[in-house]
């Protein structure tokens, strides 16, 4: 006899190009319930705007999960914010899922999906870092709404200690990934779209270039250019996500 699991709220800790997308594409596939209005999984209002959960102190959040169980939402993403989390992890109607990616391929995945969709005109990646102050946005997404300081040996212990608490988290690309979300949450589908910058919805945002009237880039993505390498991503930008995925995966 096969144990399905438990069925709770699914609060998906969403990570920028680090899989999230997939993720709740994973979700809407093996029929999970997300909230009427959402972008890419993340709760909206009637109006489509971004419902700020980031900033929702802890009894704001265990109140927004009772409403959300109440009317049988089963999956939500999370941008971050250290209260939701704590609150998600103190719900007994809750599972706390992440996904993480190698920090360094996270930072250069980032600035080519800007790139190409034209939200920034940096030509550099060095640039582009610079001046978005992209720095270990892992940690400073759990630890939103704390006052600490990111780069602090405390501060990756408190980021390090929430997730290790996490019922489920998945490092991208780990061969076991799927097997694991079958045992967590009963999914037997995984044949979805993950929305990669040079992946399935390329021809999408060529034709979103075209209309912004960024000719140059929709041919260089036409033609498969990635924008900047691995080794130009410095190390000050990653370095503490970097330990963080250390203290997670590598040291189990």
């Amino acid at each position: 006899m096969i144990d399905v699991p438990e069925k709770k709220l699914n609060v998906f800790l969403h990570f920028r190009k680090a899989g999230g997308t997939r993720m709740v594409n994973l979700a809407i596939e093996n029929g999970e319930k997300l909230w009427r209005k959402h972008d890419n999984g993340k709760p909206c209002t009637p109006f489509g705007s971004t419902i700020d959960l980031p900033s929702f102190s802890k009894e704001e959040s265990l109140q927004f999960f009772e409403d959300a169980i109440a009317t049988e939402i089963s999956f939500v993403s999370v941008a971050g914010g250290y209260s939701i989390l704590e609150a998600a992890l103190s719900h007994p109607q809750v599972r706390t899922i992440c996904s993480l990616r190698d920090p360094t391929e996270t930072c250069l995945s980032n600035y080519n999906y800007d790139f190409y969709l034209a939200e920034t005109h940096e030509r550099k990646l060095s640039t582009y870092i610079e001046n978005r102050g992209y720095s270990n946005p892992f940690m400073k997404s759990i630890l939103h709404g704390e006052e600490y300081n990111f780069s602090s040996e405390e501060s990756i212990e408190k980021a390090v200690e929430l997730l290790q608490r996490f019922d489920l988290c998945i490092e991208l690309g780990h061969p076991e990934s799927d097997t694991l979300l079958s045992n967590h949450l009963g999914w037997d589908c995984f044949d979805v779209k993950s929305h990669s910058t040079q992946g399935e919805d390329r021809l999408w945002k060529m034709v979103n270039m075209i209309k912004k009237g960024r000719f140059v880039r929709a041919v260089l993505l036409f033609l498969g250019n990635k924008r900047g390498t691995l080794e130009e991503v410095p190390l000050t930008a990653i370095k503490h996500d970097q330990e963080l995925m250390n203290r997670l995966f590598k040291e189990k």
